[in-house]
């Protein structure tokens, strides 16, 4: 049996209206040799349904459906022990790679034993071409920005050597969100890692169209603080220089943020509000000084104005860091 050049590995839930084209978007490849590992976690649509036509035709492409609902991470971390080639990329069931994708990142991490090499994402709502934001990843210290949230590159964008995932230990089960966030700065405190950014044109897309979204808000919320204290707190031990760790206030203030948003969007109600702040704010893993928790006064304060006042955010997180 030829062994496969790369791994891709999906993670598919009630996505029956993309995971066709995203499927496709694999099949297009200009290298094909290549193995689509999709593990479902137990979709109430019609997502295993429609990926089984695929894998009746391509035996590319392996399907495997959880007996129960295990998670993102869970079905990534499956999807990795099930790999067979000696690199990785994780594609979400909803968003696309270009042709040359594959072709493209094997060229460049065979070229110094990366440990991973991170590539140029496009983004778009409905079809490729309806927006113009592309995520390049051009920063000059990556550690840090994850640290406070300042994502320099999502998911999409890294293709792995499949040896340093599996010496990392795969995906922490216990996030529910940040989860890629997670990784990405674990990753960027192993010893000797030897990674590269390249900044190029655009070979994937992530979708942002709302309509993929399902979800309770205040759930949806409860799981983003949940992770985000988890982030801190792990972080927050691993990390003993006071300048670098200090980055996780942006975190917490980012996550903040989202609250405070909902709340005034009124999808989540005053005591939902309450609930979240309290379990974010007050904590005892990562303390906030006086000065950090009157600079989130300051946050709310302007946040709760009827009209937007453009740059305050920027200024508070600079201000904070």
């Amino acid at each position: 049996m030829l062994i496969p050049l790369v791994s891709i590995i999906t993670a598919s839930y009630n996505k029956e209206r993309y995971i066709a084209e995203t499927i496709e978007s694999v099949q297009n490849q200009t290298v094909k040799n290549w193995e689509l590992i999709i593990i479902d976690d137990v979709s109430k649509d019609k997502t295993s349904q429609i990926i089984t036509e695929y894998t009746a035709q391509d035996s590319r492409i392996k399907l495997t459906v959880n007996s129960e609902n295990r998670g993102a991470n869970y079905c990534r971390n499956l999807g990795l022990h099930k790999a067979l080639s000696n690199y990785i990329i994780f594609l979400d069931a909803d968003d696309l790679l270009t042709s040359n994708c594959i072709e493209n990142r094997l060229k460049i991490i065979e070229q110094d034993n990366f440990d991973f090499c991170v590539f140029t994402m496009g983004v778009f709502i409905k079809e490729i071409g309806d927006s113009n934001y592309l995520w390049q990843p051009n920063s000059k210290n990556p550690l840090e920005d994850f640290l406070r949230h300042k994502l320099p590159w999502s998911i999409l964008q890294p293709i792995w050597k499949k040896d340093f995932l599996i010496k990392l230990g795969g995906f922490d089960e216990n996030f529910k969100r940040l989860q890629d966030v997670e990784l990405h700065t674990r990753a960027l405190l192993s010893e000797n890692v030897n990674y590269k950014q390249i900044v190029n044109s655009p070979d994937c897309y992530y979708r942002t169209d709302e309509e993929r979204k399902n979800f309770n808000v205040f759930e949806f919320l409860s799981r983003r603080v949940d992770s985000s204290n988890l982030y801190v707190s792990k972080f927050s031990s691993l990390i003993t220089d006071k300048k670098i760790k200090h980055s996780l206030i942006g975190t917490i203030y980012l996550t903040y943020l989202q609250i405070l948003l909902q709340f005034k969007n009124r999808t989540i109600s005053p005591p939902q509000y309450k609930e979240l702040e309290n379990r974010l704010l007050k904590n005892n893993f990562f303390p906030l000084s006086g000065f950090d928790k009157y600079m989130f006064f300051i946050g709310r304060f302007f946040y709760q104005l009827p009209f937007r006042i453009p740059g305050i955010n920027w200024l508070l997180l600079k201000i904070l860091l």
